[in-house]
């Protein structure tokens, strides 16, 4: 009974840690988007500081799930569960490091001329910043419903995206003397669809693990 009581606690630590790597890269995703909606020079380095904590815990959760493997030998299901996190942990350090992209270009564009942005741009990144939040709640409370909500979300995650293009598109045409930072601009959208591609992957590890239903490609299956 005590080595399960154990167990469960390794657990429920281990979930804490991605939780708070998780909050970590919604703060470094929320300072990215500010600064391309209000070019900022100063949010590269604020992110670049947090993006290094991330890759610490990125480093420290995955050699904890090994350890955790390798000295608990959990059941299948909970083998599954600390697989998934190992892989979780790389989506959001992947998600970190778009962010810190995206703080980069901003500085490009705040420090050459400031252009317009797409209508769709700070409604893009909140829905891309509130895809990551859930899917690690989906993930980490066994919340089903959340998870496929967020597939559900990736289609509006496509809208926005294209309409930002095609607005830049046009931007570019308007005034081709700020090609360059329209490109910038142009990345960082691209940048914000993919961080909701990553949110809906972990919704569909999430939904896999909690239900044991094979979502991916199939988000319309009941």
């Amino acid at each position: 009974m005590n080595q399960i009581r154990h167990f469960d606690l390794e657990l429920a630590e281990l979930k804490r840690s991605l939780v708070g790597m998780s909050n970590l890269v919604e703060q470094t995703l929320q300072l990215a988007v500010q600064a391309i909606i209000e070019p900022s020079i100063k949010a590269k380095e604020e992110v670049g500081g947090i993006e290094e904590r991330i890759d610490e815990l990125d480093s420290a959760i995955e050699e904890r799930c090994h350890q955790i493997i390798s000295l608990q030998s959990p059941m299948a299901r909970d083998l599954r569960l600390l697989i998934s996190a190992t892989r979780i942990t790389s989506d959001l350090e992947q998600v970190g490091d778009l962010a810190e992209s995206i703080a980069k270009r901003a500085y490009y564009i705040a420090s050459h001329h400031r252009v317009r942005n797409p209508e769709a741009l700070p409604v893009l990144g909140e829905l891309a910043r509130q895809m990551v939040h859930q899917s690690i709640e989906a993930f980490v409370g066994g919340d089903i419903a959340t998870g496929r909500r967020i597939l559900e979300e990736e289609d509006e995650a496509d809208r926005l995206t294209k309409t930002c293009y095609h607005q830049i598109q046009d931007a570019m045409q308007e005034q081709p003397e700020f090609i360059k930072e329209y490109t910038h601009l142009l990345r960082a959208v691209g940048h914000l669809e993919h961080v909701a591609d990553i949110a809906v992957s972990i919704a569909e590890e999430s939904v896999y693990i909690h239900s044991g239903h094979l979502v991916r490609h199939h988000h319309l299956e009941p």
